[in-house]
Formats: C-alpha cells, sequence, structure tokens
C-alpha cells in the first residue's frame, strides 16, 4: 500500500468518524438540550426542517397540522425551530399585539420574486410605509370605481352559464369560477383582457400552485435559503424545474404588464386609473411623498396575480359544493335570496349593503371560510424580543419561530363546540355568537398584517353567489361526492365540481 492511499484511507476514515460522532451528538442535544426540546411533537420534526418540508410534500398540511394538535396538545414542535400554537388566545398575542417583536419569519422568503412584497415583507418599517401608499387603492371609495369591472366579466360569465341551461349538459362550475376570477383579475389590477372566459382553455389559467408550492418548499428550509432558491434551477430535478419554470412564467406575465402600463400616459386615461396597476403607480406616501419604485410596483402587481384569483376562486367553489350537497341549506340561501333580490335579465346586483340584506347566505360564507379555509399555510412569525415572550401561558424564547394554521384554530373544539367539523351555517345566527368568535375566524389573516385585499375580494364572491344563486337553479351531478381538499399551502377542491342548471322564472 502506498503512502498516498493510506493518507486518503484515514482521510476518510477520519470524516466518518467524525460524522459518526457529530450526528449522535446533533440529534441528542436538538432532542434534550435545545430551547424547545420539552415540547412535544414528532420525532423527525425536533431534528431536521425536511420534515416540516414533507407536510407541504404531502398536500395535506392542513389536515396533518390539526392531528397534531389533537395528538399532542395546543402547542406542538412541527420543527426544530418552529412551535405550532392552538389555543385561541395565542391569536392575539402572535398577529395582534406583537408588532415588531413578533415579525414574519424567514418562511416568507422563499415566496420571493422581483422584491419582498406586502404579503413577504418582513421589515415593519417598509411593510408599514406599502400600506400607506396602498391604502388608498384599496379603500372602499376605490372599490366603488371598480364596480363596473366586476360587472361586466359577471355578465361573460352569465352568458356561459346561459348558454349551459339551455343545453341541458353538465359544467364544471370550478372551472367557469377560475376563468371568471382570473378575468377580473388581469382588468381590476392591469387592465388588461386575459379572455379565459372566451378561451375556455385551463392553460391559459396561471400556475400559481406551482409558485405557492416552490415557496413553501424553500420556506421550510430556512437554512438552505438563499442558496436553494438560486440553485435549484440548475439541479436536474424534473418536478423542480417545472416548479421553477411555473414561478418564471407568472414573472413575466406581470412584468409584460407592468412594461405595458408604463408605457402609457396614466395622467390623461381616465379609463385606467381605476386599476390597481395605475393607482399603485400613482401612489404616494402620505407622509413623505415617497412614490414605488418599478421593482416595487412589479412585486405588489406579482401579489395581485397569486392572491387576487386563486384564493377567490377556491373559496368559492368550496362554498358552492358545500350549498350544493345539502338541499336543506342550499334552500335556505335562496329563499333568502327570493325575499331580497329581484331577478336580473343582465349583469349583477349593487355590492353597497348586500351583505347586510342577506344575513344567512353571509353566514354561509363565514362557515365556509371556518370549515374549508383555503388558506393552508402556518402563519409564521419570529420572536424578537431578546428575554422571549409568553404566548398563551407558555414561555418561548428569543429567535423562535411561532406559527397557527387556519384550518387547525378552525376546527377548535373549544372554540366552536363539538360539531367543528361539520358544515352548520346556523351557528353564526345564534345570539352572541358571531360577536364572540368573529375573532377566531381569520381567513384574511390577523392584526395589521390582515389581507389588504379583504374587501375587494368579499365584493368580488358576493357578486358570484348572488348572482348565479338567485338567477339559476343549480344541481350536484354527483350528490353523494365526497369532499377532498388538497393544497399546497393554498387549498382547493379536488377535481371538477360538476353540475347541471336551470334559470329562474321568478
Amino acid at each position: 500500500m502506498t503512502l498516498e492511499l493510506a493518507d486518503g484511507i484515514l482521510g476518510w476514515c477520519a470524516v466518518v468518524l467524525c460524522l459518526i460522532w457529530l450526528v449522535p451528538t446533533y440529534i441528542i442535544y436538538q432532542r434534550y438540550f435545545h430551547p424547545l426540546a420539552k415540547f412535544p411533537g414528532e420525532f423527525a420534526a425536533s431534528i431536521t426542517d425536511f420534515k416540516k418540508a414533507s407536510y407541504f410534500w404531502s398536500l395535506s398540511i392542513d389536515k396533518k397540522i390539526l392531528s397534531l394538535h389533537e395528538k399532542y396538545g395546543p402547542v406542538v414542535r412541527i420543527a426544530p425551530n418552529e412551535l405550532s400554537f392552538w389555543d385561541p388566545e395565542a391569536l392575539s398575542a402572535i398577529f395582534k399585539s406583537g408588532g415588531r417583536a413578533m415579525v414574519k419569519s424567514s418562511f416568507f422568503d422563499g415566496f420571493t420574486t422581483f422584491d419582498p412584497n406586502l404579503f413577504g415583507n418582513r421589515n415593519e418599517e417598509i411593510h408599514a410605509l406599502r400600506r400607506r401608499q396602498m391604502a388608498h387603492s384599496f379603500s372602499t371609495a376605490s372599490l366603488i370605481s371598480m364596480e363596473e369591472i366586476f360587472d361586466r366579466h359577471v355578465m361573460q360569465m352569465r352568458e356561459k352559464l346561459d348558454r349551459y341551461a339551455k343545453s341541458g349538459e353538465k359544467l364544471n362550475l370550478k372551472k367557469i369560477i377560475a376563468f371568471y376570477a382570473y378575468d377580473v383579475l388581469g382588468e381590476l389590477a392591469f387592465d388588461t383582457q386575459f379572455e379565459s372566459q372566451a378561451k375556455d382553455d385551463e392553460s391559459n389559467l396561471p400556475p400559481i400552485n406551482d409558485h405557492i408550492f416552490l415557496g413553501c418548499l424553500y420556506g421550510s428550509l430556512p437554512s438552505l435559503l438563499p442558496y436553494s432558491m438560486k440553485l435549484s434551477g440548475f439541479l436536474p430535478i424534473p418536478w423542480l424545474q417545472t416548479l421553477n419554470r411555473s414561478r418564471q412564467s407568472i414573472r413575466n406575465t406581470v412584468a409584460r404588464c407592468v412594461s405595458t402600463m408604463f408605457g402609457e400616459t396614466l395622467e390623461n386615461d381616465e379609463k385606467k386609473s381605476n386599476t390597481l396597476l395605475s393607482q399603485l403607480m400613482k401612489a404616494k406616501d402620505p407622509e413623505t411623498g415617497k412614490k414605488l419604485t418599478v421593482t416595487e410596483i412589479s412585486s405588489e402587481a406579482f401579489g395581485f396575480l397569486v392572491a387576487g384569483s386563486h384564493t377567490t376562486s377556491g373559496t368559492l367553489t368550496l362554498l358552492f359544493y358545500h350549498l350544493l350537497h345539502d338541499s336543506e341549506i342550499y334552500s335556505q340561501v335562496v329563499e333568502e335570496m327570493r325575499r331580497e333580490l329581484p331577478l336580473l335579465e343582465q349583469g349583477a346586483y349593487p355590492y353597497t349593503g348586500l351583505e347586510a340584506k342577506l344575513p344567512y347566505t353571509t353566514a354561509c360564507m363565514r362557515e365556509n371560510f371556518r370549515h374549508t379555509p383555503v388558506f393552508t399555510m402556518p402563519l409564521t412569525r419570529q420572536v424578537m424580543s431578546q428575554g422571549g415572550t409568553v404566548i398563551a401561558g407558555t414561555e418561548v424564547p428569543a429567535g423562535t419561530n411561532v406559527s397557527i394554521t387556519n384550518h387547525a384554530l378552525h376546527h377548535n373544539p373549544s372554540i366552536w363546540g363539538p360539531d367543528c367539523d361539520e358544515y352548520k351555517p346556523s351557528r353564526w345566527l345564534t345570539d352572541g355568537y358571531a360577536k364572540e368568535n368573529l375573532k377566531y375566524l381569520m381567513p384574511f389573516g390577523a392584526g395589521h398584517r390582515m389581507c389588504i385585499g379583504r374587501n375587494i375580494a368579499m365584493a368580488n364572491m358576493l357578486k358570484v353567489v348572488t348572482v348565479v344563486l338567485r338567477n339559476y337553479e343549480l344541481e350536484a351531478v354527483d350528490k353523494d361526492e365526497p369532499l377532498k381538499v388538497v393544497t399546497v399551502g393554498i387549498g382547493e377542491k379536488e377535481g371538477p365540481l360538476w353540475c347541471r342548471i336551470k334559470k329562474m322564472s321568478c
């Protein structure tokens, strides 16, 4: 044996011995000496972030987190440095009173494309500035000025529904809603006609699921950021290449829309002044007069595209599923609408005052938010206080990531009762129930990070629900079809929603 070969063998032996010593030492530390060692959870979750990534990979992280809390209790360690809370009192501590002492974690870095946008920005000062700059664009006054855009695309949807009603063919309501939501978003945000309803081609829809899934996988592995995002495009892994191409496709769509808008003179174009993008281009910080840069505008526009259409269509599809698979609930909704709303030959109902007229319909929408929330990823924050903090009576060390998952919170029997797994709109009509429990309903997040577009989303959904259920009779093709929700961090009904439709005569 040569001296060089012997040295090589000895070197490898040293590496192996070092690993044999380091790996058990690391595991023992994580399990018994780490600041979070006292908290229960799965073994793998205490030693590697890949366990949390596997929850996303399962496409059922919502049910997985709930099952962990049912097994281990109100506080569960779901990653080496992350605790998931189930206690309703944790909601206020994490999202409403935390402020700069409880900032968004590095999980949200996984969603960055241009620059961090309002959804993913971890800098509290920049986030506050951006909300001031964008506040007018999402105000009630702006919403009213945008209403004609909703109505125009509702009319297109109605034309398609009329054709199905006349032919008697079954229709995939999930697909029709997705096309509508994307077209509304295109004009509302960019003054662009995506024409999804006219093309009737699902390949025209942006691959938003891929972008969300990629962001959740990146974000679940914080020790690999930002290198994972920079290098993953070069790895010869087919599924990873597909996800990266999908993200780039959405990025290209946004960049094209922004470039087009910047190439036009907005000041003299009243029509375009109603779009979210044009208002962003004009937006100023009321305190400093500062405007957004092109990159900042592109980042926020990316957020419009991802959040504005996909969550709306997913929520509406699930709502229609619940209504069409319970004849009693469906009948009560239709009866309420017949009392309060006239038949419309075309267009949609004005949004102002609509919710107040329809308490049972509103209860159905709230129960859909509760029972089947589409935003299923853990809403993760990082404890910034040097001495740590106390959350729902639990001492949490500084630097710890803490989270609450909508689905788990919305299925906590200590809040909602033993029938929490049942879709039951009437619970919201019980005296005092809504006042007491609305604070635990968080379809749009909570606290100062609550979704800035929630009013637009609610208006959009109410318009669709009222037009469809007041002017058409719907029937599920398979009334016994079980509901299965799949989620990449944002959930949706698996498969189509087949139904038949007829026009109402009175």
